[in-house]
C-alpha cells in the first residue's frame, strides 16, 4: 500500500504526485503540516524532516531522488523514466540549482506576501522560524532577486529552444523522463505564485510541454490518516531491495550508522545499515509506533557516519 506524506503547496510533493499520475498508481494521501512538529511522521523517518516522504507498507523513502526510484521499481517502469546519464543529471540540476532559483523568486518580498496573504501573523512567524531551523548549517547558496531572474531567463530560453527544435513531446523522446518531472515541479512552484505566474508567458513551447506533464494528473488519490499509515507499517514486514554494486564508502552492512543530507535539513537518522550501493542506502530501524521498518535514502547528496 502506497502512502505519500505531503502537503499540497510543497513543490517536491508535486513532482511525486504527477509521477504517481503518470505511472497510474493508486495511493493514500496523508496530509502533514508544512512546519514541525510532525509527531506521527517522525517514527517512520527517524527524524528526517524534508517533504515529501513515501511509504510502501513498512518501507519508507526519504528524498524525491530515492522516492522516484522506488516508484519506478514498484511500477516496473525503469525503461520509460531512467533514460541515461543526461536525464538523471538534468533531474539533479533541476532539484538543486533550478529549485534554488525558484525559491529565491517566490520568497522575494512581493511574491512571499502573495503566498502568505491568508495566513495570520502568528502563522507567518511560525513558518519563518521553521524554515530558519531547516536551513540551519546549510551549505546551499541563496540568490539575490536579480541573480535569480538572470538564471531563470537563461534557463527558460534554453529550454524553449530545445523544445521548439525537437519533434519529441518530452526532453528525451516520446515518453517523459525523470528530467521532465524535476523541471516541471520547479516551474509549477513559480506558476502557483500569482506574482510569478506570468514568467513563462512568452515561452509557448515550454508552456505546451508544461501542460502535457500536468495532464498526467495525480493518479488515484485516497485520503488516509497518519494513524492508518503507522498501523500499516506495524502490520507488514519491510522488504529489502536487491541492490547491485558496492557502496563507495566501503562501510559493511550490519554497522550502526547515521545518515543526513549534506545541504539543508541536516538532521541525522540513526539505524543499522542493511543494504547499500552507489544509488541507495537502507537503514533498519524499530520503534513502538512502527515496529521494524526499512528507511531508504539516496547515496548522492547524503553523508553516512559510523556511530559505533
Amino acid at each position: 500500500m502506497i502512502y505519500l506524506h505531503h502537503y499540497d503547496a510543497s513543490l517536491f510533493s508535486e513532482k511525486i504526485r504527477v509521477l504517481l499520475g503518470y505511472l497510474d498508481l493508486e495511493w493514500h494521501s496523508v496530509e502533514i503540516s508544512s512546519v514541525m512538529p510532525r509527531p506521527l511522521l517522525m517514527p517512520l523517518t527517524g527524524g528526517y524532516r524534508r517533504t515529501p516522504v513515501l511509504q510502501i507498507d513498512a518501507n519508507v523513502y526519504c528524498d524525491t531522488a530515492i522516492i522516484t526510484r522506488a516508484l519506478i521499481r514498484h511500477a516496473e517502469a525503469q525503461d520509460r523514466l531512467l533514460h541515461d546519464f543526461a536525464a538523471t543529471r538534468i533531474a539533479e540540476w533541476a532539484d538543486t540549482q533550478l529549485f534554488r532559483v525558484a525559491v529565491a523568486l517566490n520568497f522575494r518580498p512581493e511574491a512571499l506576501g502573495a503566498m502568505m496573504q491568508n495566513l495570520s501573523s502568528t502563522d507567518i512567524e511560525t513558518f519563518q522560524k521553521d524554515r530558519a531551523e531547516l536551513s540551519k548549517g546549510a551549505s546551499i547558496v541563496s540568490y539575490s532577486t536579480p541573480a535569480a531572474f538572470g538564471y531563470l531567463a537563461a534557463y527558460l530560453d534554453e529550454l524553449e529552444a530545445t523544445l521548439t527544435g525537437s519533434s519529441a513531446a518530452y526532453l528525451f523522446g516520446s515518453t517523459p523522463s525523470v528530467a521532465d518531472f524535476s523541471i516541471y515541479h520547479c516551474l509549477w512552484f513559480l506558476r502557483n505564485n500569482p506574482v510569478n505566474r506570468e514568467l513563462l508567458a512568452s515561452h509557448g513551447a515550454t508552456l505546451d510541454w508544461y501542460r502535457r506533464i500536468g495532464e498526467f494528473g495525480h493518479g488515484t488519490r485516497r485520503n488516509a490518516s497518519a494513524e492508518a499509515a503507522l498501523a500499516t507499517a506495524r502490520e507488514h514486514e519491510p522488504v529489502l531491495p536487491t541492490l547491485i554494486g558496492e557502496m563507495p564508502q566501503h562501510i559493511e552492512a550490519g554497522r550502526q550508522v547515521t545518515i543526513a543530507p549534506v545541504d539543508y535539513g541536516r538532521i541525522p537518522v540513526a539505524g543499522r545499515l542493511v543494504a547499500a550501493n552507489s544509488e541507495e542506502l537502507v537503514l533498519e530501524r524499530e520503534t513502538p509506533e512502527t515496529a521494524r521498518v526499512f528507511t531508504h535514502f539516496p547515496n548522492a547528496g547524503f553523508e553516512i557516519g559510523v556511530s559505533d
